[in-house]
């Protein structure tokens, strides 16, 4: 076994991990960065145990650092990742943000472990990303098949590949069983090949036991290095989410000139689900007439005419549609007309809504970073009984967009209020694709250089409307 180190701090964090005497690259990177910006932050490492550690010497090694860290009481907190981890610099101090010594006790943070789904049928085995987050299931750890994204969620367990445990866990667990933290316990319902239970999910049953409580943030997002870098992308991108069952209006406001984009959208909307009934919301008459001669267009979608900016389009195609008492769907979508919709995108915004009670469900769009990683949306499924009662916006019940933008941060008050209600969940594997010309995929176009001439003066629109509203 490695030399355990010892810091010159009396109180602080304990940083452990197990080697087979190798490291991989990713983690020998996050380390150096993680130890770098403690030391010129915050010092919150003053203790290192590096420990070799062999397939069937882990549980013992692990035993070890908590013994240590038990005889030491400089040491508040054990900092466990393991040796093939990747994560960002400041993974601690948003651990230690979250977590607390007598309500949030162990925290870990998001990983995912990549599983033996079996052989394929060309001799190789096929593997799926799963994150490990555990629950108590008929004697037995099951994992999540899914997860809220950037949340604190409670479970029964998670790994040891980076989690953070207070000092008066490692007593607790001690005081009841002795200095078996992580010693493999027997499975309750035994399975022809089953061995014991892990021996991280071992340390758990201990805990669950003590009625000590694990938890899990979402949001403070790792790499493991197992072949493949197994990510976040990875799991949402292999997840099937439940046929979608709710019937949804999307809402297209569209100008003239951008008549070449209707025809793609339309058809991609249209083979991606047969539960989604189309408004374009055209210029003028003879717009619409260009609409409506798109081959097939009819089977699922309709114009209406109603010139004006962007949020104006909504409001009204919004009044209209269901003004008449037309129950075409409990959902509406808002699209830019340069979208596309990929598979499955309807299925995963309507299963996150299910799952997590959203009202404003954010797809991913694949071309802005913080939507892709579930901090806003440009795009937006949004429940028709939300409109009708309070309002997307901060307008009040019955409109969706407040109408003193052009087209800029229409997005961030539909967000921001949703997030200030407790209602905004993102669907990571909802693709509504972006063509947008930060993407550099497609070109600008006068469409584009308008708004952005208009973009300085919505921001600081939206800035008054965030302070009017009390959100900080």
């Amino acid at each position: 076994m490695g030399k355990l180190v010892r810091g010159g701090s009396e109180s602080g964090v304990f940083l452990a991990y197990l080697h087979p005497n190798e490291l991989s690259a990713s983690f020998h990177k996050s380390v150096t960065d993680l130890r770098l910006y403690d030391m010129m932050n915050h010092s919150h490492i003053v203790g290192v145990g590096a420990v070799r550690a062999g397939g069937y010497g882990i549980p013992e090694a692990r035993n070890t650092v908590a013994d240590h860290v038990l005889k030491e009481p400089g040491f508040e907190w054990l900092f466990w990742v393991d040796a093939d981890m990747g994560f960002a610099p400041d993974v601690l101090d948003r651990l230690l943000e979250v977590a607390d010594p007598a309500t949030r006790p162990v925290v870990g943070g998001l990983a995912f472990a990549y599983q033996d789904q079996g052989f394929d049928v060309y001799n190789g085995i096929r593997n799926q990303p799963k994150p490990t987050i555990y629950d108590w299931v008929d004697g037995d750890f099951k994992g999540r098949a899914h997860y809220p994204v950037n949340q604190l969620v409670q479970s029964a367990a998670t790994g040891c590949a980076i989690v953070l445990i207070h000092r008066t866990v490692i007593e607790k667990v001690h005081e009841k069983y002795g200095p078996d933290w992580f010693d493999r316990l027997p499975r309750e319902k035994k399975t022809v090949g089953d061995g014991p239970m892990g021996e991280d999910v071992s340390f758990f049953v201990r805990c669950q036991a003590l009625g000590i409580p694990c938890f899990v943030h979402t949001g403070i997002r790792t790499s493991h290095h197992k072949q493949i870098h197994v990510q976040e992308e990875d799991f949402w991108n292999s997840f099937h989410a439940p046929p979608a069952t709710e019937r949804v209006a999307v809402f297209v406001p569209t100008v003239k000139a951008r008549i070449a984009n209707i025809r793609p959208l339309f058809e991609s909307l249209r083979a991606s689900t047969g539960l989604a009934h189309l408004t374009v919301i055209c210029d003028d008459d003879e717009h619409a007439q260009m609409v409506h001669e798109i081959p097939g267009f009819g089977t699922i979608g309709q114009t209406l005419v109603r010139p004006g900016r962007f949020p104006v389009k909504i409001n009204q195609a919004y009044d209209w549609l269901y003004g008449k008492d037309y129950e075409v769907a409990t959902w509406v979508q808002v699209v830019g007309d340069d979208v596309r919709f990929h598979p499955g995108w309807l299925d995963h915004q309507q299963w996150v809504a299910k799952l997590y009670g959203g009202k404003v469900v954010g797809s991913n769009d694949l071309a802005n970073q913080r939507v892709m990683r579930g901090e806003h949306a440009t795009h937006w499924m949004i429940a028709r009984d939300y409109i009708d009662e309070v309002g997307a916006s901060w307008d009040g019940p019955g409109k969706i967009a407040h109408e003193g933008y052009r087209h800029w941060f229409c997005d961030d008050e539909i967000v921001a209020a949703a997030k200030q209600r407790g209602v905004f969940q993102p669907a990571l594997g909802a693709v509504i694709e972006h063509l947008h010309p930060i993407t550099g995929l497609v070109p600008t176009d006068d469409v584009y250089r308008k708004n952005d001439v208009y973009a300085e003066r919505d921001q600081k629109l939206f800035q008054k409307r965030v302070r009017d509203n009390g959100v900080t």
